[in-house]
């Protein structure tokens, strides 16, 4: 009896080591990589994404199926990030992307390393999403001197649009989907956005909350930016780079955490904060001004002053001083 529950527990762990192993290797089988003189894919959990373009050619057209080995996957992602495919730089010919229909994410968010080498694509003027698209995520975080056009179908279901560095764009229509946009260094950029967008608005150039009450962005380069009066509080990632004059109405009650940081100003230029309220000052949260410095803020009185110096600690500011008209009434003022 001894000897039978031995053997079957012998063949018991036999039989779990053969699971594990056949379920290690269906793992390894189920991702990937192929090209087809085009493209480099990674295929994982029956779908393809684009990892690299291996040809230099100047118009993508993004398939929405690949078929490999007689199995047919759907394009679902083309993506710069994806570890092994570090070269990936449109083999610097590039000039139009049309989006195939299955793409969902396109990511093109480089690292400060691979931004310091030649990651930059200069030559890529238009991207192209057609009728029927499912993508609904394109992030354009890198040096795209060349970019002219992002044509956007009006049945789009783009829902996240991040884009830097791209000063020759110049008109975009945002789709009735999108929900969040950022926008950096895109110098001469005027936005319109459909009117059925129940999430956002647009007003002065301003990308705000569909009520009016958020502000979240500053578009193109204004040096003087009033904010619209409607605005109650100012978003985490409101940024213009080049503010030299900001105008806070009467109905601001928070400026969130790095809302008002280093990058929202102009580098090495004085700038000027006007606070119209004149009986309080809004909720500062922690570092809303992290890393500003050179910023004079005028008040209307000595009360609202005051305010605002003790509501600045742990703001993140450097060196800032405090107006009632003309005159200082406190300066050096570190957050």
């Amino acid at each position: 009896m001894k000897k039978i529950k031995r053997l079957l527990s012998i063949l018991l762990a036999l039989i779990m080591l053969a699971t594990l192993f056949v379920s290690n290797v269906s793992v390894s089988a189920s991702e990937f990589y192929f090209d087809d003189g085009i493209f480099s894919y990674r295929i994982y959990k029956g779908k393809a994404q684009i990892a690299d373009i291996i040809s230099n050619i100047k118009i993508i057209n993004i398939p929405d199926t690949v078929i490999h080995n007689g199995v047919t996957y759907p394009v679902t992602n083309l993506s710069v990030e994806m570890e092994g495919y570090s070269n990936f730089d449109f083999g610097g010919t590039v000039e139009t992307i049309n989006v195939g229909k299955n793409i969902e994410w396109m990511d093109f968010n480089y690292s400060d390393e691979q931004l310091s080498s030649d990651y930059y694509y200069f030559t890529l003027k238009t991207i192209n999403i057609p009728s029927g698209s499912k993508l609904n995520y394109l992030d354009l975080n890198l040096n795209c001197q060349n970019l002219e056009n992002i044509n956007i179908a009006p049945d789009s279901v783009l829902k996240h649009l991040y884009l830097s560095d791209c000063p020759k764009l110049r008109k975009l229509t945002l789709p009735k989907s999108l929900k969040h946009c950022s926008f950096g260094d895109v110098p001469d950029l005027r936005l319109k956005i459909a009117k059925d967008n129940k999430y956002l608005k647009v007003k002065n150039n301003q990308i705000l909350s569909k009520d009016g009450k958020i502000l979240y962005d500053v578009v193109g380069w204004n040096f003087d930016v009033k904010v619209c009066k409607t605005v109650r509080e100012i978003y985490s990632d409101f940024g213009n780079s080049c503010i030299t004059k900001l105008t806070l109405g009467k109905n601001i009650s928070k400026l969130k955490r790095y809302s008002l940081d280093e990058t929202s100003f102009a580098h090495d230029r004085n700038v000027k904060i006007i606070l119209k309220n004149k009986k309080k000052v809004p909720k500062i949260q922690d570092d809303a001004f992290y890393n500003s410095k050179k910023i004079k803020f005028y008040v209307q009185n000595k009360k609202v002053a005051k305010e605002l110096k003790k509501k600045l600690k742990g703001s993140g500011i450097k060196k800032a001083k405090i107006l009632v008209g003309k005159k200082v009434v406190y300066k050096n003022i570190n957050g």
